[in-house]
């Protein structure tokens, strides 16, 4: 079989296997889905008519850059303005060789996405810092080999927001939505999905 990076993979593609820690992802993506369920009430996660479409409207459209970020150059990822996890949480299930930083400055979001990797284990940091903070710090400017923005602002804003966290040679992702416009300097990467690659 040839590997094709530009190919996008939904949560039955992932939850054949398993990973290298011996757990399966389809478990754990369960997992996860019964935690934003339980907790979404009280925390405003998704919408409330997103929860009985949870797997089908936010897994598996996060799972869209899966194969994306597997053919990223090493490195850590973060997911900007992760709110319910999405798609960070959902991408360090289905890769576990990547480190996640989910960076969410809302404090009870952020302690629900604690929580989250608390329950299943996974190899991320929660990190309580807007993006704008983020770049800032020389732990996090232009430290990573991919990071994500889903549903954060509108396209251009959420490019404006990544890009400086991306490492020389490494990749910001945008999801924008079917018809969504492409922020400058981006490229359609697959119906939905914007990149940015930085020389």
């Amino acid at each position: 079989m040839i590997y094709d990076p530009f190919s996008t993979r939904s949560q039955d593609d992932v939850g054949r296997g398993t990973r290298r820690d011996g757990r399966r992802p389809d478990g754990l993506l369960e997992a996860y889905a019964a935690l934003v369920r339980r907790w979404a009430p009280r925390l405003d996660l998704v919408a409330g008519g997103d929860l009985a479409r949870f797997e089908e409207r936010h897994i598996d459209d996060s799972l869209k850059v899966a194969n994306l970020i597997e053919s990223a150059p090493e490195g850590p990822c973060i997911d900007v303005g992760s709110g319910a996890g999405l798609p960070g949480v959902v991408l360090a299930i289905a890769g576990p060789q990547r480190h996640w930083r989910l960076l969410e400055p809302r404090r009870k979001r952020a302690g629900f996405l604690e929580e989250v990797v608390r329950e299943l284990d996974l190899d991320c940091e929660v990190v309580g810092s807007t993006a704008e903070q983020a770049a800032r710090s020389p732990r996090f400017a232009g430290a990573h080999a991919v990071a994500t923005a889903r549903a954060l602002a509108p396209p251009a804003a959420a490019a404006a927001l990544v890009v400086p966290l991306v490492a020389p040679g490494g990749v910001g992702v945008i999801f924008v939505g079917r018809d969504g416009p492409l922020p400058p300097g981006s490229t359609r990467w697959s119906p939905g999905i914007a990149i940015i690659r930085k020389p």
